[in-house]
């Protein structure tokens, strides 16, 4: 279905679609949507390719990019491939160490940064990044001394290089060959610095013409990018997709707009880290709560025929034609207003990936009609290496390889990739790249057990397993999940590895924990300690719940709620909300060590 390299795609598009609407972004004045079209989004991209060269950016130089998510992103990094340059993403969320490393590791010698704020981290690192000549700002003015150019300036110089150079801009896209590096993603570790991960534009068609085998889609989609584009998943998903299917990219105007965003967008295919979706199913619970307490009996019970529906389904078996009736009007009642309230009325396919998410979670959205699909991957895969297909989804796995992908378990249950998907190594570290890829085989760290027909379940991370005192394995992951369902619970982490018993550290959502506040007589002012004994009961309920499900030596004994919610700023968490044990345990040692006294 498709060949070639990201550019030679994405100038088929431009080509082909012309005047069509490729993205749409709000205007900073006023609001409203306005569209580029194919045909500007080609335009733009040469000007930058021939700015870039005009800065003395040869094929094979790197090229970073540190903005939030908007068109000039997508335009700076195809710009940069066409101009046969590597592509370096930077999360926003990096620490200026963790910037500079990024920079100084990957020889940058452009940066392409968001506005003033964005800039003003660059500045402080430049001394760490030897190879940095510019920062092209989207947002600003060039400066006297020449390291900072305005993007309009940039533009500028790539309108009249490409008069004095013609025929360049060509010769460089064309001469692209699907073996190239066309990106270095460092990945948002859990543990330590983090890593190159060099990926092809072979990498990435491969990974495309799988993914679209499974599910498919013309250029009448809709994405919306609101996740980071330094994260593989929202630059395969809203990005790349975009450069072979012809699909229309929606920005998000910021995190606190996404809701209304999702509303005047209707995502055809939409993608969410299991945050997003507790988000999501916490908002709707909210909601049902204010309602009179005959239509929160009537929701409770559509819902209990709904979700039984989704069990019969699950285990093969045919629902009957007065259910099927009944269900309809359930729908039409109650589930239809609710995924048109979300904006996700129009989704053909929604995914959830990055963590892992409760099945629970997965079972209420099946059952309000919005199927959602376990994808799983790593960036050294190029994102995805399973897939549940949408019409065979099996709530609980991460659905089965990829066509052409190759999925096996090792002895002691690793998982293990082999496809086009994999990565080429990271970059400048041998000796990592040895240690993940052997015999052509990508070890992902990750541990799970397959079906008969080849559905992967995601167990744990495999250094994140845990040995009980008294020898007990433990996945962590699964208590942590079924924990985070409860609506008061934003983060969990279970400890006890080589303690006596089970542990863990909680933290509260916010949002729910303002209702439970409004809730109390009298009202709180603001919020409840995490000392008030009706808090510590209610999450208490949870734990009782939760190990209720699991034997004696998987339950959890004793529990901590922590007075904040972990943060990436503190390098708590990933920018995709991923938990960095290793941190948390290392920071919270205090608090741990007095649920063992």
């Amino acid at each position: 279905m498709f060949d070639g390299t990201i550019v030679s795609n994405f100038m088929h598009q431009v080509e082909r679609l012309g005047d069509r609407s490729a993205m749409r972004h709000r205007d900073a004045r006023d609001g409203r949507w306005l569209d580029i079209s194919w045909s500007e989004y080609g335009t733009y991209a040469r000007e930058v390719a021939m700015g870039l060269a005009s800065l003395g950016i040869a094929p094979g130089d790197t090229v970073a990019i540190f903005s939030p998510n908007r068109p000039e992103w997508h335009i700076a990094d195809m710009g940069s491939l066409a101009a046969r340059a590597v592509t370096v993403p930077i999360y926003l969320n990096n620490a200026p160490p963790q910037v500079a490393y990024v920079l100084g590791h990957s020889g940058s010698k452009v940066v392409f940064v968001g506005g003033e704020e964005h800039l003003r981290k660059i500045e402080k690192v430049r001394d760490e990044a030897p190879d940095l000549r510019n920062a092209v700002v989207f947002d600003g003015e060039s400066s006297a001394d020449g390291f900072v150019i305005s993007w309009t300036d940039l533009r500028e110089r790539g309108r009249e290089y490409d008069v004095t150079h013609e025929g360049e801009f060509d010769s460089r896209w064309r001469e692209v060959l699907p073996d190239d590096v066309a990106t270095i993603v460092y990945t948002s570790g859990t543990t330590g610095m983090p890593k190159g991960v060099i990926l092809t534009h072979h990498n990435v068609v491969w990974t495309a013409d799988a993914l679209f085998q499974v599910f498919t889609e013309d250029e009448s989609g809709r994405r919306l990018s609101y996740l980071p584009l330094a994260h593989i998943a929202e630059r395969v998903t809203g990005h790349f997709t975009q450069a072979f299917l012809g699909v229309q990219t929606w920005f998000a105007s910021s995190v606190d707009s996404v809701a209304q965003d999702l509303r005047d967008c209707r995502p055809t295919v939409f993608f969410g880290v299991p945050r997003v979706w507790e988000k999501f199913h916490a908002g709707i619970m909210a909601k049902v709560a204010e309602r009179e307490e005959d239509e929160r009996m009537m929701f409770d019970g559509l819902m209990t025929l709904a979700t039984a529906a989704v069990e019969l389904r699950q285990a093969g078996e045919e629902i009957t034609e007065e259910n099927v009736q009944a269900l309809q009007m359930a729908d039409q009642m109650a589930f239809a207003p609710i995924r048109a309230a979300l904006g996700l009325d129009q989704a053909r396919f929604l995914v959830s990936g990055a963590a892992p998410i409760n099945p629970g979670l997965l079972t209420f959205f099946h059952a309000i009609g919005l199927p959602i699909a376990e994808v799983y991957g790593q960036t050294e895969d190029s994102g995805p290496a399973t897939l549940n297909p949408p019409e065979r989804i099996r709530i609980g796995t991460v659905g089965p390889a990829l066509p052409g992908v190759d999925v096996r378990l090792a002895e002691d249950g690793e998982i293990l990739v082999r496809g086009g998907n994999v990565f080429a190594g990271y970059f400048r570290n041998p000796d990592g790249t040895a240690e993940a890829l052997r015999d052509g085989w990508l070890h992902t760290g990750d541990v799970g057990v397959m079906d008969q027909d080849g559905y992967l379940t995601i167990t744990d991370r495999k250094k994140d397993l845990i040995i009980t005192a008294q020898g007990k394995n433990v996945a962590p992951q699964e208590l942590e999940n079924r924990l985070k369902y409860h609506p008061l619970i934003s983060q969990a982490v279970v400890i006890g590895d080589r303690r006596p018993y089970l542990v863990a550290l909680v933290t509260l959502d916010a949002d729910a924990l303002a209702r439970f506040a409004a809730e109390r007589e009298p009202a709180a002012d603001g919020g409840v300690p995490v000392e008030d004994p009706s808090l510590r009961e209610a999450v208490q309920s949870a734990v009782d719940a939760v190990n209720g499900e699991f034997s004696s030596a998987e339950q959890i004994k004793r529990f901590a709620l922590l007075p904040r919610d972990f943060l990436v700023e503190e390098e708590e968490i990933t920018p995709t909300l991923k938990v960095r044990r290793r941190t948390i345990i290392d920071r919270y040692e205090a608090v741990i060590d007095s649920l063992y006294d």
